[in-house]
């Protein structure tokens, strides 16, 4: 018989729009006893999953991030080149790398996922120092990121009223950006997303055509659209079709730096949703399959 694995559930109770307090009760009910010994920790504060996930990855088999894009980035930077599984019961309010990985957004369906132990392997992505799985861009998502983020409101519909009240107010700057030594001027794109995964969440895809597996990260970006095309803009992201959009374009690669053209006082970039304050240059990085993730057998 095979013996039991270790797990560890890390619980964030702020993200996302559910309750979290049931979840103690879901995984009495629904993990597989006969498979796993558990512990759950619920975080008190922002960057504490970090740090829980560091302490712990050499104690247990499998650490599951229960919460959000954000929580998920926490919990997976200390599991990265390593031999600890990443588990994912997403909780958040967007779920793009759940989506992209076709992880159950049933609480229920997520734990009975990971009842059958499989495993594929990703690639990550660096900024600086700072990992995470899924989108990090500049430009209009960035700026709503950032208001988002201190709005006290969750949800897609609390984010795409925030966004439809600032879309015409947004004032796009200039970039340069050099993709595995190759320059490129963006003269005041709406965004520019660096996505590993196809979505920024509840199917909104930015790139349409990205492989998580692939040991490249797509450079996508969307230029400033006419008020007129906005309709057709969202059409394109929610059905995957903004590659057939003449103000989109992408590229691929490995290593790319992203220059500001402009002061960088003020501005922010976003990781998976989460505002991340920036320098004039940001240098990001692929690691090629570098974390081990509990989901359907092939991504």
């Amino acid at each position: 018989m095979e013996s039991k694995k270790k797990i560890l559930f890390i619980v964030n109770p702020k993200s996302g729009t559910r309750d979290k307090r049931n979840i103690p009760m879901l995984l009495e009910k629904y993990l597989d006893s006969d498979k796993f010994v558990y512990e759950t920790i619920f975080t008190c504060y922002a960057g504490e999953a970090s740090k829980i996930s560091e302490t712990n990855r050499n104690k247990f088999d499998i650490i599951v991030a229960i919460g959000g894009d954000g929580t998920i980035n926490e919990v997976a930077g200390p599991l990265t080149n390593s031999n600890t599984v990443l588990g994912i019961i997403p909780c958040g309010s967007g779920n793009g790398l759940a989506r992209h990985l076709k992880i159950p957004r049933n609480i229920k369906r997520a734990i009975q996922l990971l009842n059958k132990r499989c495993t594929s392997t990703i690639d990550t992505i660096t900024l600086d120092e700072k990992t995470f799985l899924n989108v990090a861009g500049v430009g209009f998502d960035a700026h709503i990121a950032q208001l988002f983020a201190k709005t006290k409101k969750r949800g897609f519909l609390s984010y795409a009223k925030l966004a439809m009240k600032e879309i015409r107010r947004f004032i796009s700057i200039d970039y340069q950006l050099i993709i595995d030594g190759q320059e490129r001027l963006e003269k005041a794109p709406f965004l520019i997303s660096i996505a590993n995964s196809t979505q920024f969440g509840n199917n909104a895809h930015i790139a349409p055509n990205a492989l998580i597996a692939d040991g490249l990260m797509d450079v996508c970006v969307l230029r400033k659209v006419p008020a007129w095309y906005y309709p057709i803009l969202i059409y394109r992201m929610f059905t995957g079709t903004l590659t057939r959009s003449k103000y989109y374009q992408t590229w691929q690669g490995k290593e790319v730096q992203i220059r500001l053209l402009s002061d960088a006082s003020g501005k922010h970039m976003h990781i998976d949703g989460d505002p991340y304050s920036i320098n004039s240059i940001m240098k990001l990085k692929v690691n090629p399959l570098s974390l081990k993730v509990a989901c359907q057998a092939s991504v």
